[in-house]
């Protein structure tokens, strides 16, 4: 299994683009204390594992259509598991999701299962 690592340092907000930052602000806040998630505040020590997966797309003209031309690059969904509950931050860009996740492992003050795409955190095995 793989587990955050925790960053020397936070990532910043204000290193993403305006589009980027006006998602996070309405939908993510991490600091010191807690973790709130769509209007949901989730205790630091509850968080079991987070996921990073590249958003499903159709493999015809419209799914194009939806890549291309209204996201205009790939996107991820960012899933936060913590007991029974789920918050996901769906359609990010790959900018938003490493924020997320480097956000999550630098607060984090247990470990987090890590799951999904690699080199979007430090990750460290363990059985």
């Amino acid at each position: 299994m793989q587990y955050l690592v925790r960053p020397k340092a936070p990532p910043f907000i204000d290193q993403l683009a305006e589009a980027d930052q006006r998602y996070l602000r309405g939908r993510f806040d991490a600091h010191p204390a807690e973790l709130t998630v769509n209007g949901d505040v989730i205790p630091w020590q509850d968080i079991d594992e987070v996921e990073v997966v590249k958003a499903a797309r159709r493999n015809d003209l419209s799914g194009w259509f939806v890549r291309k031309i209204v996201y205009q690059d790939e996107r991820y969904h960012v899933g936060i598991y913590y007991g029974k509950h789920e918050q996901v931050l769906t359609n990010v860009t790959l900018a938003v999701a490493l924020f997320v996740v480097q956000a999550i492992a630098y607060y984090m003050q247990t470990s987090i299962k890590y799951t999904g795409l690699d080199d979007i955190a430090q990750t460290a095995s363990r059985d």
